[in-house]
């Protein structure tokens, strides 16, 4: 249950930050152990060009 959470509070994070879905699976996978996304993950899934 736990991490269900974890994960649903990755993708309302990121989208939130304005990522798509498919940039939102790869910023949940990057940043695993954190509960939130870094406020710098949209000039990081620019560099990666996601």
């Amino acid at each position: 249950m736990r991490r269900y959470a974890t994960r649903s509070s990755h993708f309302m994070d990121a989208y939130r930050h304005g990522l798509d879905g498919k940039q939102a699976i790869w910023a949940a996978k990057k940043y695993r152990g954190h509960r939130v996304l870094p406020q710098t993950i949209l000039d990081e899934v620019s560099k990666a060009g996601k």
